[in-house]
């Protein structure tokens, strides 16, 4: 080996030997070194334990949940075990498992801050710095791997934003690191979905009454109380015990038909707050044509719009189907299996909303505001009766205009020998001959109307003088 390819080689390994340094040093505290990029599929986790994750851990800064693997679903700890709706925590588990990198990033520790990879439990560490860590753990409670989410990567649209003023940014990544490691990845998912908050991980199916055959109110107030029925689906509601003055108005129970049929809580209340709520207030039985009975109970509402409500549920379900009399056997078959599916349905709905007794839920009060009426509200209006006669009375029955009605009867006599006509010319002279000669009159004020007219009549009127 020549003394220059050896001085060369020394080169090169100090080279080396400097980037290594730099790379050492990055890693254990130092500033951002660099910022890779990768061209091929690297996986965060090449063997995720999905199938061994039977609790998941989420902390932030301000709180934490757990959600835990029931024996039959997920479930929500910070509900008292309250059901998990189950979609959103197997997605986040098959998300973690595929989870892939899309751009390396070379960071110091100290820099953790800069991408919210902080530790939550740094006291220190404002929230906008600290990350979100996911712990999943096996059926025993031991850690099997952590995830730690930092902040939301956002793209530049290279274009203005109308609202901001700048330009438009939009969420396209996020930046993590795992528990177990230094190194911090930019993934293509942003985690928008993980959260503390216990309502948004809870199963919200909740009871729907169908097909309602009776609905009654119950109240602290009997008078107030009423109970509508009806024969069957295509018929109205008629009011049960109705005296002879109350006459129902279709219009005001219309919505009662579909009561509770698209029914939604917010939370589950647990603990002491469960024991201080009041469901006493109102309660609606129902009935239905399949057979159920739900008794539904509320209590008063907050400044929120919110109440709190019970549920207990009941059904009588047919066990066979009674066949017709000219009913073949092929006809028999059909609708005996369509009559099995039908009970076999009917009977999963009652197992579900049996699940919900016991439970106080937290639901919006629209849920009942339409239908939580007085007795006197579903009757027709009744139409006062009114004197019409007073009504008509304060616009036409005036004192004074009532003497002088001949008047205007005269008036318009007056302007009449405007009138083209020649014919009428005489008819007022021969009139007007008489009238002039009597200034006897007590009162000829009260004739001015007929001089003019013998005037326009011609040489009448010095007739006398002669």
């Amino acid at each position: 080996m020549g003394t220059k390819t050896l001085i060369r080689l020394l080169i090169a390994l100090a080279l080396l030997g400097g980037v290594a340094a730099i790379l050492h040093f990055a890693g254990s505290g130092g500033a951002v070194s660099e910022v890779g990029s990768s061209t091929t599929k690297r996986k965060v986790y090449e063997d995720f334990p999905i199938n061994e994750v039977a609790k998941i851990v989420i902390k932030q800064k301000e709180g934490s949940l757990t959600l835990a693997k029931g024996a039959g679903t997920w479930e929500v700890a910070e509900r008292e075990g309250y059901p998990a709706n189950a979609e959103p925590v197997v997605g986040l588990l098959r998300k973690i498992w595929d989870l892939n990198v899309v751009q390396p990033i070379t960071i110091g520790r100290t820099q953790y801050g800069r991408l919210g990879l902080l530790d939550p439990s740094d006291e220190g560490a404002a929230a906008d710095e600290t990350a979100t860590i996911l712990t999943f753990q096996d059926k025993d409670g031991k850690d099997l791997s952590s995830l730690w989410l930092g902040k939301v990567y956002e793209r530049n649209e290279g274009r203005p934003d109308p609202y901001s003023g700048g330009m438009a940014r939009t969420d396209a990544g996020r930046y993590v690191k795992r528990g177990d490691g230094n190194a911090v990845h930019l993934v293509g998912d942003t985690f928008a979905d993980v959260k503390t908050e216990a309502p948004d991980w809870l199963d919200k199916s909740f009871f729907r009454v169908e097909k309602i055959q009776s609905i009654e109110i119950v109240s602290a107030s009997k008078d107030d109380d009423w109970k509508l029925e009806r024969a069957d689906e295509s018929t109205d509601f008629t009011l049960a015990k109705a005296t002879a003055t109350e006459k129902l108005d279709p219009n005001k129970v219309a919505s009662m038909k579909s009561a509770f049929s698209n029914s939604q809580f917010e939370d589950v209340f647990i603990g002491e707050e469960k024991g201080q709520q009041k469901t006493d207030q109102t309660t609606f039985k129902i009935a239905t044509f399949d057979g159920f009975q739900y008794e539904i109970s509320v209590g008063g509402k907050n400044d929120l719009n919110e109440l709190p409500l019970v549920l207990k549920v009941s059904a009588e379900l047919p066990k066979e189907r009674k066949p017709g009399e000219e009913e073949s056997d092929e006809e028999k078959k059909k609708l005996d299996q369509e009559s099995a599916d039908r009970v076999a349905a009917l009977q999963k709905k009652l197992d579900q909303e049996k699940k919900l007794e016991g439970h106080v839920f937290k639901v919006r009060s629209y849920l009942v505001d339409t239908i939580t009426k007085k007795r006197s509200e579903l009757l027709e209006e009744k139409k006062e009766e009114t004197a019409k006669a007073e009504e008509v009375a304060p616009g036409v029955s005036l004192p004074v205009p009532a003497p002088p009605a001949p008047a205007p009867e005269a008036k318009p006599e007056a302007p009449k020998p405007e009138a083209p006509a020649p014919e009428a010319k005489p008819e007022p002279a021969l009139e007007a001959k008489p009238e002039a000669p009597k200034p006897e009159a007590p009162a000829p004020e009260a004739k001015p109307a007929p001089a003019p007219a013998a005037q326009e009549a011609g040489d009448a009127a010095p007739a006398p003088k002669d």
